[in-house]
């Protein structure tokens, strides 16, 4: 059991990065191998301290457990507004994968979509997660490894900070990790860190290359796992709650269906709330293990993180778009007011 649980724990680490083959598929092609090297440096303290969380408690709560244990007064904050990210990133990512990836549209795009959310809800229902993504990541590495692809020819490369930073925080959903926990064992643990930079590793060997048309369109295996993962969390999170998987899968299916009323109004008006409320929720974490930890080293790193994820905040917001803007801004106000009441009555 200990050697198959440690693969299948690397395999959910290795998918929830958004999994190396979206990586290079959908967004290394303007990335040189010197951004890629700077990426994966600056991004190491976000990751080593999603190990270093799973250390101190590794249950199915994942940062919750760690942020309600040493933070608790704060935990509430983090709580909403992380399930109100990535309960939206299941329906829009679904969108993102036809209309975007593969470029469907019409009477095909609908069945796939109403395909893809069947085929995602039936692996959550039987509670298959792990050996689908355990499947998902062998194909991934195969397919992203460059044979027959071209060299890239050297041409002249502007790298800016903007542009590390963001290619950086392309690895931010590896803080799903700890949410694969299930309370009785560690064994497994440092599989996030090995799965970083494996994943890092494919990302710079490819950086070399030109990307094939076909891994662009095969990368959708990759966000789709990703979907896999982020439902798997959330279903181990709600379920400490004591809230049946039964009522995500339908809240998920019946946002689906909403999606097809205008999937690609539905996509921009779900991701920008979607990715801001993420980046508070982990600038929550990161402040939790700032205050917690005894160690200057892991405070100096969660003060590392915090900006990384204020910088995420920062560039998330839409100021080109007033009116997502505001719901940007009322989403964020909204949870915050719900966590303050959550919490006041937690106390009282």
């Amino acid at each position: 059991m200990g050697l198959k649980r440690k693969i299948l724990v690397f395999s959910f680490a290795f998918s929830s990065i958004g999994g190396p083959l979206a990586l290079v598929g959908q967004f290394s092609q303007g990335i040189s191998a010197l951004e890629v090297i700077l990426s994966i440096i600056l991004f190491m303290p976000v990751t080593y301290l999603t190990y270093y969380s799973m250390n101190k408690i590794w249950d199915r709560g994942g940062l919750y457990d760690y942020v309600n244990k040493f933070t608790p007064k704060i935990s509430p904050y983090l709580l909403y507004f992380w399930i109100f990210s990535y309960f939206l990133y299941l329906s829009y990512t679904i969108d993102y994968i036809v209309y975007w990836i593969l470029n469907f549209n019409g009477i095909i795009s609908y069945l796939l979509v109403l395909g893809l959310s069947s085929a995602i809800s039936i692996i959550v229902l039987f509670e298959r997660e792990l050996e689908f993504l355990l499947a998902s990541t062998i194909m991934q590495i195969l397919f992203t490894i460059p044979i027959h692809w071209s060299l890239k020819l050297i041409s002249p490369y502007e790298m800016t900070v903007n542009g590390v930073i963001s290619t950086a925080l392309l690895y931010v959903c590896i803080t799903l990790t700890p949410f694969v926990g299930n309370g009785k064992d560690k064994e497994g643990i440092s599989s996030v860190m090995y799965a970083y930079l494996i994943s890092g590793a494919l990302l710079l060997m490819d950086s070399f290359f030109s990307i094939p048309r076909l891994i662009y369109l095969v990368s959708s295996l990759s966000t789709f796992s990703l979907i896999i993962v982020e439902f798997m969390s959330l279903r181990n999170l709600l379920s400490k709650f004591n809230i049946n998987k039964i009522y995500l899968i339908i809240a998920f299916l019946a946002s689906t269906l909403i999606s097809l009323i205008d999937p690609k109004e539905y996509y921009i008006y779900t991701i920008s709330p979607s990715v801001a409320s993420l980046y508070v929720a982990l600038s929550i974490f990161f402040t939790s293990i700032t205050i917690s930890a005894e160690n200057l080293l892991i405070r100096i790193l969660g003060i590392i993180s915090i900006g990384l994820m204020a910088y995420g905040f920062f560039t998330s917001l839409q100021f080109s778009s007033l009116t997502i803007l505001i719901e940007q801004i009322a989403s964020i106000l909204i949870i915050f007011g719900i966590s303050t009441f959550k919490m006041k009555r937690k106390i009282a």
